[in-house]
């Protein structure tokens, strides 16, 4: 049993070191990503990059920091408030899949724009993408309604958890369906198609101008990182759906090591929702400007509430020191 506890202790450093390294960068750049985009919000990727960006914000602390502050601290509340399991687990769900279709929205906006009839690159315009966003959260907020209704906290003899999956029915729904198909192969298959037409257009469309061919760059950087993170928690689920039917019961050792891979991946999941600024930092030049203004504007107003401190604080000198000076001077 020595393995065992060794998966646990892995699992607990990097739950705690990778996790809070992915959380704080990731917070704070997309948070960055959002102020620096939002001067160009009416170009229609840009508007699906903030959008992206504020979801980005709402799985990281609804979902990575609890679980740092799960496993780190004891500190749980979803197993002693059945309102907050209820809510978390629903928002995590519906924002982490929002997530990756605006990343799926945000490729095929790019695919229309390297297209060269008309009538697919006018399909590039911010009404139809905001309308789009709009439906497509309005439907997988709906999707994920079972989550809200039929999660609770569940107690046993050995372990207590905030889940829905005591449902056999729901259970078997999310396992051979709604994980694996739609939070995984669905949008990896609409991203891996439209990297592949994005790559051969960009190669075979020479006129396109520098600042369009930057942002397809990021988006086809984006679109490599989500295979990479989403691929293996997707891959787990398949597994996970198929080796139910052919062995539905497994030795307690085996399913130790299962539940370590699943901890893994789904530390790792959230390099999705973290690495969207330093994409488009390593990418754009545009960007990498806009960036390094705030910055300089942010010291400029830094240097000028200094400057102004000194006026102040005459302003403010008591009188009789004002009085002795002038007395010192012959006034």
């Amino acid at each position: 049993m020595r393995y065992m506890s060794v998966l646990i202790n892995i699992t607990y450093f990097t739950t705690i070191y990778v996790g809070s390294t992915i959380y704080f960068f990731g917070f704070v750049s997309n948070l960055l990503n959002i102020r620096v985009l939002y001067s160009n919000r009416n170009n229609p990727c840009t508007f699906l990059l903030i959008y992206s960006s504020i979801v980005d914000c709402f799985v990281l602390n609804i979902g990575l920091l609890q679980r740092i502050l799960a496993v780190g601290f004891q500190i749980d509340p979803t197993l002693s408030n059945k309102t907050w399991c209820k809510t978390r687990t629903y928002g995590l769900r519906i924002s982490t899949v929002i997530s990756f279709y605006m990343i799926c929205l945000m490729s095929m906006d790019q695919f229309f724009i390297t297209c060269r009839t008309v009538r697919w690159r006018q399909l590039s315009n911010l009404s139809f993408v905001r309308s789009l966003a709009i439906l497509i959260t309005c439907l997988i907020a709906i999707e994920g309604l079972p989550y809200f209704i039929l999660t609770e906290i569940i107690r046993t003899a050995s372990s207590i958890s905030c889940t829905p999956m005591y449902n056999p029915i729901f259970a078997k729904y999310a396992s051979f369906f709604n994980i694996p198909i739609i939070f995984g192969i669905l949008p990896l298959s609409i991203l891996v198609s439209m990297g592949l037409l994005i790559y051969y257009k960009l190669h075979n469309r020479t006129h396109l101008r520098q600042a369009q061919r930057s942002l397809t760059s990021i988006i086809l950087c984006r679109i490599i990182l989500v295979i990479l993170s989403c691929g293996p928690y997707t891959s787990y689920f398949v597994y996970s759906a198929i080796i139910s039917i052919i062995q539905p019961i497994r030795s307690v050792e085996r399913l130790a090591v299962e539940n370590f891979i699943l901890s893994i991946v789904s530390v790792f999941l959230y390099l999705t929702y973290s690495t969207a600024f330093f994409v488009h930092y390593s990418i754009s030049s545009t960007f990498r400007k806009q960036v390094l203004q705030l910055f300089k504007r942010s010291r400029r107003v830094d240097d000028v509430n200094l400057s102004q401190q000194p006026t102040q604080v005459d302003k403010t000198r008591p009188q009789n020191v004002v009085h002795a000076e002038d007395e010192v001077n012959g006034v």
